[in-house]
């Protein structure tokens, strides 16, 4: 009887911590929101923004805002290839996340 108490217990604690690792940080959602936003302004050019370094940049602000930047490549693989540095603020309110600047910088 031990065992299975051992048993139910490891499998709770398991649980639990696979459920807490489900939830979505509000640095991530600041994050996706600034990369859809990004591929929405590319009026129709191939874009590839350096999603991990968008989100390891991420610096929370006062009033839920975040800011955060990454390099961001346009017409990927074209021979008119080129970067830039995306620069984004994202305010997070009631858990829905509102673009409120995004800057493309040569």
């Amino acid at each position: 009887m031990d065992t299975h108490r051992r048993l139910a217990s490891a499998t709770l604690i398991g649980l639990s911590v696979l459920l807490a690792g489900c939830g979505q940080s509000t640095e991530s959602q600041a994050a996706r929101a600034c990369e859809a936003e990004a591929e929405q302004r590319s009026q129709g050019k191939m874009l590839k923004v350096d999603s991990k370094a968008l989100l390891q940049s991420v610096i929370a602000e006062a009033g839920s805002i975040y800011t955060m930047q990454a390099p961001v490549t346009f017409d990927t693989g074209l021979q008119s290839e080129y970067a830039q540095t995306l620069t984004c603020r994202v305010q997070i309110s009631d858990g829905e996340a509102r673009v409120v600047g995004i800057t493309f910088v040569f």
